[in-house]
């Protein structure tokens, strides 16, 4: 026999309460199988013991919902609260398809009819594109270019986009490049997303490219593929890579006055590999497949100024007409009186007065009436600052500076000014950039092949040579207006120091408006250039004209400059 003294501890008399009996009898098993065996003791010991652990957290998660004693203490069980939380645990893609088009059917209507998210979204516009993005070639010298190559082939992609800009980039050739990149801004701004196709047309400038922007409620799924599990919300995927194969994109009838019921399916690149529809959004969540509005984090807040601000505007209509209360007891009256009221218009089917109110107004009343004025003192002190801070909330939303939204600088410094400008920077930079990115890129990469195609380009290299090292020429950068500055001055100065100070270089100062160095740096030169030859030129002709006037030379005073005239042949 081998003694199990010490080998396990009896258990409390406290505990053996909540020991049921059938544990008890078990317990003293184990103990006699472990005495006997102990391996085989110990493995039933461990098996006991991992089934009560078991169950126990069973019943805790059973228990979790509504005890939430384990739970973290931001989602920790709080009555007065928990009703207040949507708990929609539903993925962003089932949220989207369930509701997108009605948030941008708010979106739009938002941008139709409410200042300040016009206002917004039109600042986006005016900050991430302004007058234009221009496209700059940067192709260098290769294996297979030289440096005159490449400057020419610089040069000629540049006059080509400059012309096909000017004679109209959409179907109608209509808008400009510039114009139809704030379309696209807009549309981004607005819905949170926009599809762009890249096609082919007649034309009369040097290619026949076009640019044509969708509306993105046009792009959904068809009835007829709705059990189709490759395609999603208007999107049809590979069956096997999850790669986007290509768009659903509903016709649009010619009068534009309703949409049509059949679709055309686009595939995202053509037959040559081009890319001919391209998406523009940015994911917010992983997995996302469809973009989400820009102000549907604001939609309430905006939605509440409008209802205060219409609330705000009845008081002071109604203070303005003096109002009264007409207080009555019990309407009486025959049942035909009360008929002939009803017929009348002045009464409804409970007998309530309809009640008008307008200024110079005066009501006949009844003996037993009372009249009580109505004074809605608007708009009382709670206006303005109600107002600023629905607007800071709706700028913190939309990561989009308070100054610029409320259009409000008068308490403004310059610091202050300065650091909400930087931090507004940021947001249209990171804007613009996927706009760059997603849709101009693949956009340039269009032009060059067609500038090739069409045969501009034959002084610089031939087409084969083209399709094989195409990469070597798409090299290019966007870049547009600058920001401007809050204090000119300070802003040069701190640049100089920069500069001087090895802190910076002219590379870091010309993009930061959005400029190429080297070509300021030579526009620079033939500036400078041309002013000495206009100096030399003038004073060469001002030589001439004292000359044939009998007047003596100009002569300078050691400094530089030009003194009074003496007469040197006299002087002689």
């Amino acid at each position: 026999m081998i003694a199990l003294t010490g080998s396990k501890r009896p258990r409390k008399p406290a505990d053996r309460k909540d020991v049921s009996r059938l544990e008890r009898v078990g317990n003293a098993i184990d103990e006699a199988i472990f005495t006997v065996a102990p391996t085989w003791g110990e493995r039933r010991i461990a098996s006991r013991l991992k089934r009560r652990l078991l169950a126990e957290q069973a019943g805790r998660m059973k228990g979790f919902g509504r005890r939430s004693r384990h739970a973290h203490p931001s989602v920790r069980s709080a009555p007065h609260r928990d009703g207040r939380w949507f708990n929609d645990h539903s993925g962003i893609n089932d949220q989207l398809e369930e509701s997108q088009q009605e948030m941008q059917f708010r979106a739009r209507e938002l941008y139709q009819s409410n200042p300040h998210a016009h206002g917004a979204i039109e600042g986006r516009v005016s900050h991430e594109i302004g007058v234009g993005l221009g496209c700059r070639p940067q192709i260098t010298e290769s294996k297979i270019l030289e440096k005159e190559q490449a400057d020419l082939a610089n040069k000629t992609l540049k006059r080509i986009c400059k012309r096909w800009s000017n004679r109209g980039v959409d179907r109608a050739r209509r808008q400009s490049l510039d114009e139809a990149q704030r379309l696209i801004c807009r549309t981004y701004a607005m819905f949170g997303e926009a599809f762009v196709l890249f096609r082919d047309a007649p034309f009369q400038g040097p290619i026949g490219l076009t640019v044509e922007v969708i509306d993105p409620m046009r792009v959904e799924t068809p009835p007829d593929h709705r059990d189709d599990e490759n395609v999603r919300m208007g999107i049809r995927y590979h069956a096997k890579t999850d790669q986007i194969v290509g768009y659903y994109i509903r016709k649009q009838v010619k009068n534009g006055r309703r949409y049509d019921v059949e679709y055309e399916f686009v595939r995202r690149y053509n037959s040559a590999g081009q890319e001919q529809v391209v998406h523009l959004f940015e994911s917010m969540f992983p997995g996302q497949k469809r973009g989400i509005p820009w102000l549907c984090a604001a939609f309430a807040f905006l939605k509440d100024l409008d209802d205060f601000h219409e609330a705000e505007l009845i008081g002071k209509q109604i203070e303005a007409c003096f109002g009264i209360v007409i207080k009555t007891g019990k309407r009486g009256g025959t049942p035909a009186e009360i008929s002939a009221g009803m017929a009348s218009g002045e009464f409804d089917e409970q007998g309530n007065p309809f009640e008008e109110i307008f200024p110079g107004m005066v009501e006949r009343i009844n003996s037993d009436d009372d009249l009580v004025k109505v004074d809605p003192s608007r708009p009382g002190s709670t206006f303005a600052p109600f107002v600023e801070a629905s607007l800071r909330a709706i700028a913190a939303a939309l990561n989009y500076p308070y100054e610029l939204l409320a259009k409000n600088f008068f308490r403004t410094t310059y610091s202050s000014g300065r650091l909400a400008m930087l931090d507004g920077r940021i947001g249209f930079r990171m804007r613009a950039q996927a706009m760059i990115h997603q849709v101009l890129k693949p956009l340039w990469r269009r032009i060059v092949d067609d500038a090739f195609f069409y045969g501009h380009m034959d002084d610089v290299t031939d087409v084969l040579t083209y399709t094989r090292h195409a990469e070597e020429f798409h090299d290019h950068s966007w870049g547009g207006t600058s920001f401007g500055a809050v204090d000119p001055e300070k802003e040069v100065s701190a640049h100089e120091v920069a500069i001087n100070s090895d802190q910076e270089t002219l590379s870091e100062v010309y993009a930061d408006k959005d400029q190429d160095w080297l070509e300021g740096m030579q526009q620079r030169d033939v500036e400078l250039r041309e002013k000495i030859r206009l100096e030399i030129a003038r004073e060469k002709w001002e030589g001439e004209e004292r000359e044939r006037a009998g007047l003596g030379a100009k002569v300078g005073d050691g400094s530089g400059e030009v003194g009074e005239e003496s007469e040197v042949a006299g002087a002689a």
